[in-house]
């Protein structure tokens, strides 16, 4: 698992400008480094998914090895699911796992030990700093926009990590560093029919899912939050 970047690695590779090293693309950036996480756990069978039984289509989470994989934010995000007191449904352990303290900057600096990106600090009306990421060697999020072309303009099958990391990227607007709003309205059925086919595996088609039932329930909070 160390010789290849994972989904949580990949999504914010797509999200970070190469030049400045800041989040330029996508929304709720969070939820999608959660989804990314609790996917790599179900590929990795680490996780499974279990249906509600009352008809009211939810989806929990069950645990069933808890072996690390060793991926520091993986093992983490497999031991806070494994010790919670409570089951949790899917779309509920996405904002969990998303929610970690420094998630987007501990991802960040295992990219850095990588080579791949450089840590730095930018200054902020000279008074604040913040961390920022630039790139350093673009190879790897060139190969990724690459794979990522070949499903989504050449039709190519993908396998269960790019099809979730398309799904993941797409609900997030991440995709957004490869294309164009126009362009992205055009591949919509693309996108649409590859969320609802089992291309790549169950596991990252429930894994959609569960982000995009996380983003539209967060969506709900922020919107009722605004209108009180």
């Amino acid at each position: 698992m160390a010789d290849r970047l994972l989904l949580h690695h990949e999504l914010l590779l797509l999200a970070l400008a190469d030049d400045s090293g800041k989040v330029a693309f996508g929304d709720m950036l969070t939820i999608g480094l959660g989804g990314a996480l609790l996917t790599e756990l179900l590929l990795a069978e680490r996780i499974a998914v279990v249906r509600d039984t009352t008809g009211l289509k939810r989806s929990w989470v069950e645990v069933r090895d808890r072996t690390p994989l060793g991926d520091a934010l993986l093992d983490d995000a497999l031991e806070q699911l494994a010790t919670a007191k409570r089951r949790v449904q899917m779309s509920t352990a996405v904002t969990r796992l998303g929610g970690r303290r420094r998630l987007r900057h501990d991802v960040a600096l295992a990219l850095c030990a990588r080579g791949i990106l450089r840590e730095d600090e930018q200054r902020i009306l000279a008074l604040f700093r913040r961390k920022v990421y630039p790139t350093v060697n673009p190879k790897p999020e060139q190969a990724l926009v690459r794979r990522i072309r070949d499903v989504l303009d050449g039709g190519k099958t993908p396998d269960a990590r790019t099809a979730a990391l398309i799904g993941i990227a797409g609900l997030t607007n991440t995709l957004r560093a490869i294309y164009d709003r126009k362009t992205l309205r055009a591949l919509k059925p693309r996108l649409k029919a590859l969320a609802e086919s089992h291309a790549g595996s169950r596991a990252a088609k429930e894994a959609v899912a569960a982000v995009h039932a996380a983003i539209m329930a967060a969506t709900i909070a922020a919107t009722a939050a605004a209108a009180s």
